[in-house]
C-alpha cells in the first residue's frame, strides 16, 4: 500500500523515481543513464518536479527500502497513468538500464518487477 508521500507524487515525479532507481541499481549512475532521464523529463511529462528534493530523497533512501519504494511507486504510477504513458516510461526504463550497454542483475530484477506489476509481456 503506497505511503502518503507516494500518493502525492505526480506522474513526472513517479517516473523520475523509477528511472533514477533503475540507474542507481548497479551502485553508480553512468552519465548516459543521466542523459536518458533528462530526456524523459524534457520530452514527455510537464508536471512540476523539484529535482534537488527528489534526488536527495532517493540518495537518502536506505538500501533495505529501495525495492519496496520502487514497487510502491510503480503501483502508484500505474494508477495515475494511461497505457501510452506507461509504454513511454517502460521504453525509457529500458533505455536507462541499457545506457551503459550492460544490464546488471539488480537492474534486470527491477525491470522485470516493473513489467510484472504493469502486466507487460
Amino acid at each position: 500500500m503506497p505511503t502518503q508521500f507516494i500518493k502525492k507524487m505526480n506522474k513526472t515525479e513517479a517516473g523520475f523515481h523509477l528511472l533514477m532507481m533503475l540507474s542507481m541499481a548497479d551502485d553508480h549512475i553512468h552519465h548516459t543513464e543521466h542523459d536518458v532521464i533528462i530526456d524523459f523529463l524534457n520530452d514527455h511529462f510537464n508536471d512540476n518536479i523539484d529535482l534537488i528534493k527528489e534526488q536527495a530523497f532517493l540518495k537518502a533512501l536506505p538500501a533495505s527500502e529501495q525495492e519496496s519504494h520502487f514497487m510502491e511507486t510503480a503501483e502508484h504510477l500505474f494508477a495515475i497513468s494511461n497505457a501510452d504513458e506507461r509504454h513511454t516510461i517502460t521504453r525509457f526504463a529500458m533505455d536507462v538500464v541499457m545506457a551503459d550497454e550492460t544490464m546488471q542483475h539488480h537492474e534486470n530484477k527491477l525491470i522485470n518487477k516493473l513489467y510484472d506489476c504493469w502486466d507487460i509481456e
